[in-house]
Protein backbone atom coordinates (compact mmCIF):
# COMPACT_ATOMS: atom_id res chain seq x y z
CA UNK A 1 0.00 0.00 0.00
CA UNK A 2 1.22 3.49 -0.89
CA UNK A 3 0.83 5.07 2.55
CA UNK A 4 2.62 2.17 4.24
CA UNK A 5 5.47 2.67 1.76
CA UNK A 6 5.63 6.39 2.55
CA UNK A 7 5.89 5.69 6.28
CA UNK A 8 8.56 3.05 5.69
CA UNK A 9 10.74 5.59 3.88
CA UNK A 10 10.38 8.42 6.39
CA UNK A 11 13.84 7.79 7.80
CA UNK A 12 15.26 8.49 4.32
CA UNK A 13 13.53 11.85 3.96
CA UNK A 14 15.58 15.04 3.74
CA UNK A 15 14.21 17.31 6.45
CA UNK A 16 14.47 21.05 7.01
CA UNK A 17 17.93 21.75 8.45
CA UNK A 18 17.69 25.51 8.97
CA UNK A 19 15.07 27.55 10.80
CA UNK A 20 13.10 29.37 8.09
CA UNK A 21 10.37 30.46 10.47
CA UNK A 22 9.52 34.14 10.02
CA UNK A 23 6.82 34.62 12.68
CA UNK A 24 5.40 33.18 15.86
CA UNK A 25 2.88 30.35 16.09
CA UNK A 26 -0.69 31.00 14.96
CA UNK A 27 -2.91 28.37 16.57
CA UNK A 28 -5.09 26.48 14.11
CA UNK A 29 -7.17 25.16 16.99
CA UNK A 30 -7.98 28.60 18.39
CA UNK A 31 -8.66 29.95 14.90
CA UNK A 32 -11.29 27.25 14.29
CA UNK A 33 -12.80 27.71 17.75
CA UNK A 34 -13.21 31.47 17.20
CA UNK A 35 -14.72 31.20 13.73
CA UNK A 36 -18.33 32.46 13.82
CA UNK A 37 -19.41 31.84 10.22
CA UNK A 38 -19.74 28.06 10.06
CA UNK A 39 -16.84 25.67 9.63
CA UNK A 40 -13.57 27.35 8.65
CA UNK A 41 -11.99 26.29 5.37
CA UNK A 42 -8.45 24.94 5.56
CA UNK A 43 -7.26 25.21 1.95
CA UNK A 44 -4.78 22.52 0.98
CA UNK A 45 -2.00 22.96 -1.56
CA UNK A 46 -0.54 19.98 -3.40
CA UNK A 47 0.78 19.26 -6.87
CA UNK A 48 -0.53 15.72 -7.28
CA UNK A 49 -1.90 12.79 -5.29
CA UNK A 50 -1.99 8.98 -5.60
CA UNK A 51 -5.78 9.18 -5.98
CA UNK A 52 -5.28 10.68 -9.45
CA UNK A 53 -5.36 14.45 -8.83
CA UNK A 54 -2.97 16.66 -10.80
CA UNK A 55 -2.65 20.39 -10.10
CA UNK A 56 -2.73 21.81 -13.62
CA UNK A 57 -4.27 25.22 -12.97
CA UNK A 58 -2.71 26.63 -9.81
CA UNK A 59 0.99 25.98 -10.13
CA UNK A 60 1.90 29.38 -8.65
CA UNK A 61 1.30 28.90 -4.93
CA UNK A 62 1.38 32.59 -4.03
CA UNK A 63 -0.97 33.60 -6.84
CA UNK A 64 -3.34 30.85 -5.70
CA UNK A 65 -3.48 31.95 -2.07
CA UNK A 66 -3.64 35.63 -3.07
CA UNK A 67 -6.97 34.77 -4.68
CA UNK A 68 -8.54 32.81 -1.82
CA UNK A 69 -6.96 34.18 1.36
CA UNK A 70 -10.08 36.17 2.32
CA UNK A 71 -12.34 33.11 2.45
CA UNK A 72 -10.08 30.68 4.32
CA UNK A 73 -9.29 30.12 7.98
CA UNK A 74 -6.07 28.19 7.46
CA UNK A 75 -3.62 26.70 4.99
CA UNK A 76 -2.63 23.05 4.59
CA UNK A 77 0.65 22.28 2.83
CA UNK A 78 1.36 18.76 1.63
CA UNK A 79 5.12 18.36 1.99
CA UNK A 80 5.57 14.67 1.01
CA UNK A 81 7.72 14.77 -2.16
CA UNK A 82 7.37 11.48 -4.03
CA UNK A 83 3.62 10.98 -4.28
CA UNK A 84 2.38 14.53 -3.67
CA UNK A 85 5.17 16.66 -5.17
CA UNK A 86 5.55 18.50 -1.88
CA UNK A 87 8.38 20.54 -0.43
CA UNK A 88 8.94 22.47 2.84
CA UNK A 89 9.59 25.52 0.65
CA UNK A 90 5.83 25.79 0.11
CA UNK A 91 5.25 26.18 3.85
CA UNK A 92 8.00 28.77 4.08
CA UNK A 93 6.41 30.75 1.23
CA UNK A 94 2.89 31.01 2.68
CA UNK A 95 3.90 32.40 6.07
CA UNK A 96 3.20 35.84 4.57
CA UNK A 97 -0.58 35.28 4.73
CA UNK A 98 -0.73 35.30 8.53
CA UNK A 99 -2.91 32.18 8.55
CA UNK A 100 -2.24 29.04 10.58
CA UNK A 101 -0.27 26.54 8.49
CA UNK A 102 -0.91 22.82 8.79
CA UNK A 103 1.96 20.62 7.63
CA UNK A 104 0.10 17.76 5.95
CA UNK A 105 2.51 14.85 5.87
CA UNK A 106 2.86 11.30 7.12
CA UNK A 107 4.65 12.28 10.31
CA UNK A 108 6.06 9.54 12.48
CA UNK A 109 8.99 11.10 14.36
CA UNK A 110 9.98 14.04 16.50
CA UNK A 111 12.50 15.12 13.87
CA UNK A 112 9.70 15.49 11.32
CA UNK A 113 7.78 17.71 13.74
CA UNK A 114 10.84 19.88 14.33
CA UNK A 115 11.31 20.14 10.56
CA UNK A 116 7.65 21.16 10.22
CA UNK A 117 8.13 23.91 12.80
CA UNK A 118 11.29 25.25 11.14
CA UNK A 119 9.50 25.29 7.78
CA UNK A 120 6.89 27.65 9.19
CA UNK A 121 4.23 25.17 10.26
CA UNK A 122 1.86 25.85 13.13
CA UNK A 123 0.23 22.41 13.20
CA UNK A 124 1.03 18.91 11.99
CA UNK A 125 -0.89 15.77 11.03
CA UNK A 126 -0.96 12.44 12.88
CA UNK A 127 -2.98 9.56 11.43
CA UNK A 128 -4.58 7.13 13.88
CA UNK A 129 -5.02 4.44 11.21
CA UNK A 130 -1.22 4.10 10.96
CA UNK A 131 0.12 5.21 14.36
CA UNK A 132 -0.60 3.64 17.74
CA UNK A 133 -1.70 5.44 20.91
CA UNK A 134 1.80 5.58 22.45
CA UNK A 135 3.28 7.13 19.30
CA UNK A 136 0.53 9.71 18.97
CA UNK A 137 0.78 10.69 22.63
CA UNK A 138 4.56 11.12 22.34
CA UNK A 139 4.34 13.21 19.16
CA UNK A 140 1.45 15.38 20.38
CA UNK A 141 3.40 16.21 23.53
CA UNK A 142 6.60 16.87 21.59
CA UNK A 143 4.77 19.29 19.29
CA UNK A 144 3.39 21.12 22.31
CA UNK A 145 6.97 22.12 23.21
CA UNK A 146 7.00 24.25 20.05
CA UNK A 147 3.49 25.57 20.67
CA UNK A 148 2.16 23.52 17.75
CA UNK A 149 -1.27 21.97 17.41
CA UNK A 150 -1.76 18.38 16.20
CA UNK A 151 -4.52 17.36 13.80
CA UNK A 152 -5.18 13.78 14.92
CA UNK A 153 -7.02 12.10 12.07
CA UNK A 154 -9.22 9.00 11.95
CA UNK A 155 -10.91 7.12 9.13
CA UNK A 156 -11.45 3.64 10.53
CA UNK A 157 -13.66 3.94 13.65
CA UNK A 158 -11.66 1.19 15.36
CA UNK A 159 -8.58 3.44 15.19
CA UNK A 160 -10.22 6.06 17.42
CA UNK A 161 -8.69 4.18 20.35
CA UNK A 162 -5.36 5.73 19.30
CA UNK A 163 -6.56 9.31 19.90
CA UNK A 164 -4.67 11.22 22.59
CA UNK A 165 -6.95 14.20 23.43
CA UNK A 166 -4.50 16.79 24.71
CA UNK A 167 -5.07 20.55 24.90
CA UNK A 168 -3.25 21.17 21.59
CA UNK A 169 -5.24 18.54 19.65
CA UNK A 170 -7.74 19.00 16.83
CA UNK A 171 -9.60 15.90 15.65
CA UNK A 172 -10.17 15.04 12.01
CA UNK A 173 -12.37 12.60 10.13
CA UNK A 174 -10.92 11.67 6.73
CA UNK A 175 -13.61 10.45 4.34
CA UNK A 176 -10.91 8.70 2.29
CA UNK A 177 -9.65 5.27 3.33
CA UNK A 178 -5.90 5.75 3.01
CA UNK A 179 -5.32 2.01 2.81
CA UNK A 180 -7.49 1.61 -0.31
CA UNK A 181 -7.58 5.32 -1.42
CA UNK A 182 -11.37 4.94 -1.81
CA UNK A 183 -13.92 7.39 -0.45
CA UNK A 184 -16.03 5.84 2.32
CA UNK A 185 -18.20 8.50 3.87
CA UNK A 186 -19.50 8.15 7.41
CA UNK A 187 -19.32 11.81 8.34
CA UNK A 188 -22.42 12.12 10.51
CA UNK A 189 -21.77 9.06 12.68
CA UNK A 190 -18.05 9.79 13.01
CA UNK A 191 -18.69 13.34 14.17
CA UNK A 192 -21.05 12.05 16.82
CA UNK A 193 -18.29 9.71 17.99
CA UNK A 194 -15.57 12.37 17.99
CA UNK A 195 -17.49 15.26 19.56
CA UNK A 196 -17.41 13.52 22.95
CA UNK A 197 -13.76 14.60 23.28
CA UNK A 198 -14.80 18.26 23.43
CA UNK A 199 -12.29 19.26 20.75
CA UNK A 200 -12.73 20.94 17.35
CA UNK A 201 -13.40 18.41 14.58
CA UNK A 202 -12.35 18.83 10.93
CA UNK A 203 -13.95 17.05 7.97
CA UNK A 204 -11.44 16.02 5.30
CA UNK A 205 -11.30 14.81 1.67
CA UNK A 206 -13.52 14.92 -1.39
CA UNK A 207 -15.54 17.99 -0.42
CA UNK A 208 -16.97 19.86 -3.41
CA UNK A 209 -19.94 21.98 -4.48
CA UNK A 210 -21.96 18.90 -5.41
CA UNK A 211 -21.83 17.16 -2.04
CA UNK A 212 -21.11 19.86 0.52
CA UNK A 213 -24.75 20.24 1.56
CA UNK A 214 -25.09 16.49 2.09
CA UNK A 215 -22.15 16.06 4.46
CA UNK A 216 -23.60 17.52 7.68
CA UNK A 217 -20.86 20.14 7.64
CA UNK A 218 -22.77 22.29 10.15
CA UNK A 219 -21.55 19.91 12.84
CA UNK A 220 -17.88 20.42 12.03
CA UNK A 221 -15.59 23.28 13.03
CA UNK A 222 -13.34 22.95 9.96
CA UNK A 223 -13.32 21.67 6.39
CA UNK A 224 -10.03 20.60 4.82
CA UNK A 225 -10.45 21.11 1.07
CA UNK A 226 -7.75 20.59 -1.55
CA UNK A 227 -8.46 19.15 -5.00
CA UNK A 228 -11.79 20.88 -5.64
CA UNK A 229 -10.53 24.37 -4.76
CA UNK A 230 -7.32 23.82 -6.71
CA UNK A 231 -9.43 22.80 -9.72
CA UNK A 232 -11.46 26.02 -9.58
CA UNK A 233 -14.54 24.72 -7.78
CA UNK A 234 -16.67 27.40 -6.10
CA UNK A 235 -17.89 26.07 -2.77
CA UNK A 236 -20.83 27.65 -0.94
CA UNK A 237 -23.17 26.52 1.83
Amino acid sequence: MIVDEIYSKNNERKLQEFNMRERGIISLKRTLEKNQNGPGIIAEYKRKSPSGFSNKYNTDILKYFDGIQRIIAGISILTEPQYFGGTPLDAEAVQCYNKPILIKDFISSESMIKSSYMSGGDAFLLICDFLDYASIKKLVQYGKKFGMDALVEVHDPTSAKNIFPDENVILGYNRRNLKTLKMEDNSEEMYDNLKSYGLPVVLESGINHENINKLHIEKYQGLLIGSSLLSGDTIRW
